[in-house]
C-alpha cells in the first residue's frame, strides 16, 4: 500500500540488520518497508511458513515469546535494531534484546508496565492517571469483596492478554465465578484484574513518542459489538464523536499514561473512555497496534507509524522529521466484517465469494480484505481474532466515510451451503 501513495525510499548501501519479531500478516508491512529502506531484515516466528518469511532476508525458527531464543538469533545476525508490531507477546522480548545489546528502544520495566494490566494500573495510580478502580484478582473471594465494595457492573480480564480474550462484563454476582475462570484461563501469570465498568465513548489514541515529546497521530471511536459480545471492535471511526474540550482532556490523560509507564521513545496506544466524569484510561500499549489502527493513524495524520518505528529502532537522529508524509484525510472508517454481517449463517460453510473487485473499485475505498476461503465456516465472534475481513474508506466527514465502508461491505457476497 505504501508504494501506491508515495515514491520509494532512496536506498543507500545495505549494511545494517533490523530484527522484526513475528512474521505474520501484521508484520509483513514492516518487513517490506524495512527492505525497501535498504535494511537487511531478520525475522523470527514459530511458523516456518508465516507470510513474512518470504519477504525477509533471513529467518530463524523461534517463537515470538521466547526471550533467550530471540536474543540468540539477534546475536547470531549482529542486529542493529529490533522491533515488533501487532504482537503483544513480543513486546517484552523486544525490550529484553534492546536492553541486553544496548540498542535503541524502551526498557524492560516499561514493557512490563505496558503488557501486565495490574502493573500498569499500579503505575497509573502512582502518577495520578485517571482510570477505573481496579485490583489484582486470584480468588473468587477477592472478586466478591471488590464487588461488595464497588457494585456492578464490573469487568474481569486476564492480567496479561490481548485481543479481548477472557474479558467479561459482569452485571450480577452469579456471573463472577465463570468470568474469573475465563480470565485466569487466558492469563499467563496466573492472575486476573477486576475493575469498575466505565460508561462512555471508547476512544483509541495513537501517538509517536520521540525523545519524550508526544506527537498525537489519531483519535478514533472504537465501536464495539452489542451484547452478548463484549469489548470486540467492529468499526473504528475518525474523527471521534467528542468535542474538542474532551479530545484535549483525552490527549492530556494519554500524556500522563505515557509518562507513568516510562515511555520516552516508541509508539503509544492508549485506550480511553470518554466518560461523563472525564477521560478514563483503560490501558496503554507500546507497539503498533493491530486491527488496522496503523491505517487509522496514517490516513488521519499523514504519518506512518511503521516508518517511525523502523527509524527509531535503527537509531535515526530525527525519526519524526525524517518520515515521509501524505495528505491527511478528513475522516475515515475501518469497518470489520464479522458474523454480525451474515445473520443466520448457522455454522454453514462458504460456497463461493464474489463482489470483492466491485467493492475495491468504489472511489474512496482504500482496502478490502477478506480472510474467508471457499469451504470455511463463518467464525463465532468471541474475540477480535474472529473478525474475518475489513474495509477501509475515507470521506469528507465521518458519516460519508461510514456510508462508503458499509456500501463496500454490502457488495461482498459469500453464499452459504444449504
Amino acid at each position: 500500500m505504501a508504494n501506491e501513495l508515495w515514491p520509494l525510499f532512496e536506498i543507500e548501501v545495505m549494511s545494517k540488520t533490523l530484527m522484526i519479531i513475528g512474521a505474520g500478516h501484521e508484520q509483513v508491512p514492516a518487513i517490506k518497508m524495512a527492505v525497501e529502506m535498504g535494511y537487511r531484515v531478520l525475522t523470527t516466528d514459530r511458523n516456518p511458513e508465516a507470510p513474512g518469511v518470504v519477504h525477509a532476508h533471513c529467518f530463524e525458527l523461534v517463537s515470538t515469546g521466547d526471550k533467550e531464543g530471540n536474543l540468540e538469533a539477534a546475536r547470531k545476525h549482529g542486529i542493529a535494531g529490533v522491533m515488533t508490531l501487532g504482537s503483544e507477546t513480543a513486546v517484552p522480548v523486544v525490550a529484553h534484546i534492546a536492553q541486553v545489546l544496548g540498542l535503541p528502544g524502551f526498557s524492560e520495566e516499561t514493557a512490563y508496565k505496558a503488557t501486565n494490566k495490574n502493573a500498569m494500573r499500579a503505575a497509573f495510580e502512582a502518577f495520578g492517571v485517571p482510570a477505573p478502580v481496579s485490583r489484582p484478582a486470584l480468588t473468587l473471594e477477592e472478586v466478591e469483596a471488590f464487588a461488595e465494595a464497588h457494585g456492578f457492573p464490573l469487568v474481569l480480564k486476564p492480567s496479561d492478554c490481548s485481543g479481548q480474550r477472557g474479558t467479561t462484563r459482569v452485571d450480577a454476582g452469579e456471573g463472577l465465578e465463570a468470568a474469573l475462570e475465563s480470565a485466569l484461563r487466558f492469563s499467563t501469570d496466573g492472575r486476573a484484574i477486576v475493575e469498575t465498568f466505565c460508561e462512555g465513548i471508547e476512544i483509541n489514541v495513537t501517538a509517536a513518542v520521540v525523545a519524550g515529546e508526544v506527537h498525537f497521530l489519531s483519535l478514533s471511536d472504537r465501536i464495539t459489538a452489542e451484547p452478548p459480545h463484549f469489548g470486540i471492535a467492529i468499526e473504528h471511526i475518525s474523527p471521534p464523536q467528542v468535542d474538542e474540550e474532551m479530545a484535549e482532556a483525552i490527549r492530556e490523560a494519554s500524556r500522563l499514561a505515557i509518562k507513568a509507564i516510562g515511555l520516552t521513545d516508541g509508539i503509544a496506544y492508549p485506550q480511553v473512555i470518554a466518560s461523563p466524569k472525564g477521560p478514563r484510561v483503560i490501558e496503554i500499549a507500546v507497539r503498533i497496534p493491530g486491527g488496522h489502527m496503523r491505517e487509522v493513524a496514517w490516513y488521519r495524520s499523514g504519518v506512518d507509524m511503521i516508518e517511525i518505528a523502523i527509524r527509531q529502532a535503527m537509531g535515526d537522529e530525527d525519526p519524526w522529521g525524517s518520515c515521509r508524509r501524505i495528505p491527511a484525510a478528513a475522516a475515515l472508517s475501518v469497518k470489520f466484517i464479522t458474523e454480525l454481517d451474515c445473520p443466520d449463517h448457522g455454522g454453514r460453510r462458504v460456497v463461493s465469494i464474489d463482489g470483492l473487485e466491485g467493492a475495491r473499485a468504489l472511489p474512496g475505498v482504500h482496502l478490502v480484505r477478506l480472510y474467508l476461503k471457499e469451504g470455511d465456516v463463518i467464525p463465532r465472534l468471541d474475540s477480535s481474532a474472529a473478525r474475518f475481513g475489513a474495509v477501509i474508506a475515507t470521506g469528507a466527514d465521518r458519516e460519508a466515510a461510514c456510508r462508503l465502508a458499509m456500501e463496500a461491505v454490502g457488495k461482498i457476497h459469500y453464499p452459504l451451503a444449504g
